[in-house]
């Protein structure tokens, strides 16, 4: 096989080989996760639609976690009580 350098050889690959391969690994993995989020979001949107929830609902069950304000005043026990 002749005179071949292993060594040389090994410490190119690690050096660029493996972060190329992780940065593509990491890309690859993002990409996945996001349409995972997206395809269980439209999962959601159906099942809620096919309960027969409302636009309005929907939206209002959706915006609930991300700390969105609802435009509509809410009643409380105190407007109640007055």
């Amino acid at each position: 096989m002749g005179n071949f350098d292993v060594v040389g050889l090994t410490a190119v690959i690690c050096l660029f080989g493996l972060p190329f391969l992780c940065g593509i690994i990491a890309i690859v993995a993002s990409a996945w996760t996001k349409a995972a989020c997206h395809q269980k979001d439209v999962d959601l949107k159906h099942h809620m639609l096919a309960a027969g929830m409302s636009a309005e609902e929907i939206e209002r069950v959706l915006n609930a976690g991300k700390g969105i304000k609802d435009e509509t005043p809410v009643e409380t026990w105190s407007d109640r009580e007055s």
